[in-house]
């Protein structure tokens, strides 16, 4: 069945248009991706050791131009993508012209429901995205060690910032993993911030620093994330997903994704499909854990989307 759908000129309220997704997914076996990841750009101001997209930034085309994004956001509107999440590089660097990654984040909000941010925090927090995920990865000494002595800039806009939904997310390392307790502490003390999500460090064997944990390590990270989320830390992950990511068995509907890279090329599948090669045995990608949950309608995980992209 052609993957194109013919859209409304009107928008549904979102239980409905979510419920109408569910039912061409399930029903109409229409494989309408969920979930975009957007890169818009590989250039970033910082060069953080787990990171082998800012590597690439001297790629011919490692900037998109403003009339490939608004194709492309065209594009993912004509295939049914409901979510969005512009990525980097580090995405607030993005220009083309007078056009800023602002105008783009404007446009994406008329085509699609949900429209987020991933940034390094950097710059101002200022972009009027649905949803705003600033990486911070450890305590002051190790995210500096990790990301290029940003801790402090991040701090400063973050409680400078004026957006409502702002979120911290952790990708969980060999030299961070031990940092969980005191970071989910920090956020659980910040009111600017509306709690924490993580995920595994991915070894794409590209160039970044190869942090995976060992599997004795993650199994002792992903029991103390579930010990501190039972215990009201603001650990949004569903705890269902990260028992699942313990040995990586469990369903993943990767139909649901697509991909956008800085120089235009959509790929279905798989976050690292168009990226590197791929282990699943290695998977660190939570989101797409609870994604394929959702999908199959397991509570924790439902929640979990609302909580991040629904919830007002």
């Amino acid at each position: 069945m052609n993957d194109i759908i013919n859209f409304k000129t009107f928008y549904l309220p979102w239980p409905l248009d979510l419920s109408w997704f569910y039912i061409q997914r399930k029903f109409l076996r229409r494989k309408i991706p969920l979930l975009a990841s957007f890169k818009v750009t590989y250039r970033c101001n910082l060069s953080c050791r787990a990171c082998p997209f800012h590597l690439r930034t001297d790629n011919e085309k490692a900037h998109m131009t403003w009339d490939t994004a608004i194709a492309t956001l065209e594009t993912l509107r004509r295939l049914g993508t409901r979510i969005l999440v512009f990525e980097g590089g580090e995405p607030l660097l993005w220009r083309d012209g007078s056009y800023r990654i602002h105008d783009l984040v404007l446009y994406a909000k008329k085509l699609l429901l949900r429209v987020a941010v991933t940034t390094n925090g950097t710059l101002p927090l200022d972009v009027p995205c649905h949803t705003l995920w600033v990486s911070l990865d450890g305590r002051k000494d190790t995210h500096d060690k990790l990301r290029c002595d940003s801790f402090d800039r991040i701090w400063s806009n973050i409680e400078k910032t004026k957006h409502d939904r702002v979120f911290i997310h952790l990708t969980l390392n060999r030299l961070n993993w031990q940092d969980t307790e005191s970071l989910a502490t920090l956020v659980k003390q910040t009111s600017k911030l509306k709690g924490m999500t993580v995920q595994f460090f991915y070894p794409y064997h590209q160039g970044e620093e190869n942090l995976a944990l060992l599997p004795e390590e993650r199994r002792e990270t992903i029991q103390k994330l579930l010990e501190l989320k039972k215990t009201g830390y603001p650990i949004l992950n569903s705890a269902g997903r990260l028992g699942a990511m313990l040995d990586n068995r469990w369903h993943c509907h990767d139909d649901i994704l697509i991909n956008v890279d800085p120089d235009g090329s959509i790929t279905k599948g798989c976050y690292v499909k168009s990226r590197g090669d791929i282990n699943c045995d290695a998977c660190g990608f939570t989101p797409v854990a609870e994604a394929s949950g959702a999908l199959d309608l397991i509570p924790g995980s439902l929640y979990a989307g609302w909580r991040l992209f629904l919830k007002v």
